[in-house]
């Protein structure tokens, strides 16, 4: 009984874990094509049409 409870309390303490290393390695992907992408747009053309 006691080892159930205990691997209980590990997935319950483990799952917001990685959820939250999830949403951080989408987020930090994220922020590193971003800047790639303003690098790649960077040496065009920089004027802006008005509509």
């Amino acid at each position: 009984m006691f080892e159930l409870i205990k691997s209980l309390a590990f997935a319950v303490i483990m799952v917001p874990v990685v959820m939250a290393v999830i949403l951080g390695l989408i987020y930090g992907l994220g922020e590193v094509f971003n800047i790639l992408s303003a690098v790649g747009h960077r040496d065009g053309p920089s004027k802006q049409k008005n509509a």
